[in-house]
Order: C-alpha cells, then sequence, then structure tokens
C-alpha cells in the first residue's frame, strides 16, 4: 500500500520542498491550498521539474480526507484558520 500525504501549504517554499521530496522518496503526494487551481498549477510544475506525474494538487479540505498523513506546511498566524476549515 503506497502512504499519501497532504501537504497543506504546499504551494509555499517549504511545502514545495517537502512534497517533492516525499514524492521522490516513493510517497503519493498531495498538494493542498486554499485555491485549487493554485495547488493544480503547483503539482503541475512539480511533476515537470521531477519529470513524472508523482503529485496531485487540490484544496485544503480534499487533501487532507484523502490522505493517510497530513503537514501543515503554513505560517504559523495561518495555524488555526486552516486547521479549523479542513
Amino acid at each position: 500500500m503506497m502512504v499519501t500525504v497532504a501537504v497543506l501549504g504546499g504551494t509555499g517554499k517549504e511545502g514545495s520542498g517537502l512534497a517533492m521530496r516525499w514524492a521522490q522518496s516513493g510517497y503519493r503526494v498531495i498538494v493542498g491550498s486554499r485555491d485549487a487551481e493554485r495547488a493544480k498549477s503547483k503539482a503541475t510544475e512539480f511533476n515537470e521539474i521531477l519529470g513524472e506525474s508523482l503529485i496531485e494538487g487540490a484544496h485544503n479540505q480534499e487533501a487532507a480526507a484523502r490522505a493517510d498523513i497530513v503537514v501543515l506546511t503554513v505560517p504559523y498566524d495561518a495555524h488555526q484558520a486552516t486547521l479549523e476549515s479542513v
């Protein structure tokens, strides 16, 4: 079984780096964002860099619901609002 990791706030620098490294290590990765289209665009960008379709993009709520592990990579002042939204 492949483990799925959701990276909420995965379009930022920290989340992007983690998402790409976990994908390269064999995890299924879903990049989450408040804006699903932005997440999908970033996932496409990451997959082009990786040369494979290893990362998906979705709204934070969908990403969290579909994942085995959820990682929060938003600024501290956005933690509460992000967690309440999922």
